[in-house]
């Protein structure tokens, strides 16, 4: 069973389209789709057809030559053509309220974007789809999955997903906790102190991701790592253990609260995403279809 059945892309016309249509080849290979759509918003303006067409050397509207260029870059560039059904649609107005109204009307269940830009970050707490993130130098290969664990229900939503692709892809998967140390009341700490606490965190960490699995009732858990939170934020924090650590994509988990545009997405989890970040990084969404895929090979 496919853990994505319908894929959405979302498409801006500058050099990261070319990044994210390879990469799609390698999830459309992968995961078995049933369907694709790239997506483009075409932002509102105000002018007149006449001071529009003034711009153009031909009669085409301008929906049908971002349409005919976005056609190039798909035949250029996917791959996967003959493997799966997919389609291009262009639409005008507010790109995150566009790109989630669609992907919510489609029954999308994973959301491709670019990390850079203020749109896509908005646009991880404003779909209900699963956002993956990806930038100019992702991997094509999933060996290694990193799950951000906090022992909540939403870290075990991120890590259940994680196994599913492991199932597929083979990969391992490792926990990572970050403990945010609370520095400005202890100031009295030495560096010699800092140390006897992270021996005391490791049996700590250890103790809450057993009774973390129990709980949730996870079998064949992977190992959970952990690191204390000085200075940097902890989305930082992640990315650099992340890229050092040879991980291929980051796992975490947002809750979709209403229909109604009123979205959660933490904090921490949002400083996951945007541009510098090395390591592509899934957002999980959907409990419900998650806990319907398989978890045995």
């Amino acid at each position: 069973m496919s853990i994505f059945h319908n894929i959405l892309v979302c498409l801006d016309i500058t050099e990261t389209d070319h990044f994210l249509i390879s990469y799609t080849n390698f999830i459309v290979n992968t995961f078995k789709p049933k369907r694709l759509v790239f997506l483009h918003v075409m932002e509102s303006y105000e002018l007149p057809d006449e001071i529009m067409d003034s711009y153009h050397d031909n009669n085409e509207k301008l929906e049908e030559l971002i349409s005919n260029e976005l056609q190039e870059r798909i035949e250029d560039d996917l791959s996967v053509k003959d493997k799966i059904d997919f389609d291009l649609v262009i639409e005008e107005g507010l790109p995150t309220e566009k790109i989630s109204q669609y992907a919510k009307r489609h029954d999308i269940d994973l959301t491709i974007l670019s990390g850079k830009g203020g749109v896509s970050k908005k646009l991880a707490g404003a779909l209900p789809s699963s956002v993956l993130y990806l930038n100019e130098k992702s991997r094509h290969q999933i060996k290694k999955l990193l799950v951000k664990m906090d022992f909540s229900k939403l870290a075990a939503l991120a890590l259940r997903m994680a196994q599913s692709i492991a199932n597929r892809t083979g990969a391992t998967v490792e926990c990572l906790h970050v403990y945010k140390f609370p520095l400005n009341y202890l100031p009295k700490v030495t560096p010699g102190n800092v140390k006897d606490m992270k021996g005391r965190l490791r049996e700590y960490v250890g103790k809450e991701y057993s009774k973390f699995l129990e709980k949730e009732d996870i079998k064949d858990a992977p190992p959970c790592s952990y690191s204390m939170e000085l200075q940097d934020d902890e989305g930082k924090l992640i990315n650099n253990y992340a890229f050092k650590n040879d991980v291929d994509m980051i796992v975490t988990a947002s809750k979709y609260k209403s229909p109604l545009a009123n979205f959660f997405f933490e904090e921490s989890s949002k400083k996951l995403v945007g541009e510098g970040k090395k390591v592509p990084v899934l957002v999980v969404k959907n409990m419900e279809k998650i806990t319907k895929v398989s978890l045995t090979k």
